[in-house]
């Protein structure tokens, strides 16, 4: 019988509890051992009516952005509230990843434009691009994102003469009860990788455990999340190529079929 390709490889969740599942099905189905600890959680944002006032006006914007699926979980629920489901089948949506814009979909939203490269810079760029140039100073654009998230799409957007309304859906504070969890995995020095899906999630690790890894390899979904990681401290060995979690779980499948190079950088014999 083939082994499993990610089979005795211990592998090292730090997504957020709601998300994490369906990451940690996909390396279970490769074989892998997985501990969960999600370095972050999700709480409500500071202005949590921002959102709400939204979604009663989803029908008045030409664009309605969305960066994470979380977003999108929300947008649905003021949506719910405020009565506006039908402005979800008939607005115009953008979406800075797959797992977003299928989620958008599960919301009844037809189309759904997605950038080539899942990065708010590249997002920026397409709805920059599929806007009519004459029309664009008078575009009205809803950004639903993480309170705090990387401004780059906002500013971009902005830039380019848009006028952004942002509704922050959601907001992140570091898990400190998974402290123990990453202490063990760490110091007991059994874990094969560490995987972080976000800057913020990254950012979390440091903050509860430090700059370590107890010889574990580091494996960041996407460039910002590697830029993070390392100006954190932290070696990146492994950046998916593409940015999602089937495309991670690849990544690491991939790494570990290259035994002479996981061995001499993981030290395991």
């Amino acid at each position: 019988m083939i082994s499993p390709p990610l089979a005795g490889q211990h592998v090292l969740v730090t997504r957020p509890a709601e998300q994490a599942e369906g990451f940690r099905t996909l390396l279970e189905a490769a074989g892998a051992t997985v501990t969960t600890a999600p370095t972050i959680r999700l709480t409500p944002p500071s202005d949590a009516g921002a959102l709400r006032r939204a979604a009663d006006r989803l029908a008045e914007y030409d664009w309605i952005v969305l960066t994470s699926v979380n977003a999108v979980h929300r947008l649905g629920e003021a949506a719910s509230k405020a009565d506006s489901m039908g402005a979800l089948a008939t607005g115009r949506f953008a979406a800075v990843g797959p797992a977003t814009s299928d989620a958008l979909r599960a919301l009844g939203v037809a189309e759904c434009l997605v950038p080539p490269v899942y990065r708010g810079e590249a997002l920026a760029e397409e709805i920059v691009a599929a806007t009519d140039p004459e029309s664009l100073s008078d575009a009205r654009i809803l950004l639903v994102q993480a309170e705090r998230a990387r401004p780059v799409l906002r500013e971009r957007l902005v830039a380019s003469g848009a006028r952004v309304d942002a509704a922050p859906a959601y907001a992140v504070e570091v898990n400190r009860d998974v402290r123990n969890a990453l202490r063990e995995f760490i110091e007991l020095g059994r874990g094969d990788w560490l995987t972080f899906t976000a800057s913020s999630a990254a950012r979390a690790f440091v903050q509860l455990v430090g700059a370590q890894t107890g010889g574990a390899l580091v494996a960041a979904i996407s460039p910002v999340t590697a830029s993070t990681l390392s100006g954190l401290g932290l070696p990146v060995h492994v950046v998916a190529a593409t940015h999602s979690m089937p495309g991670l779980v690849e990544a690491l499948v991939v790494s570990a079929a290259r035994p002479g190079r996981f061995a001499a950088t993981h030290g395991h014999a």
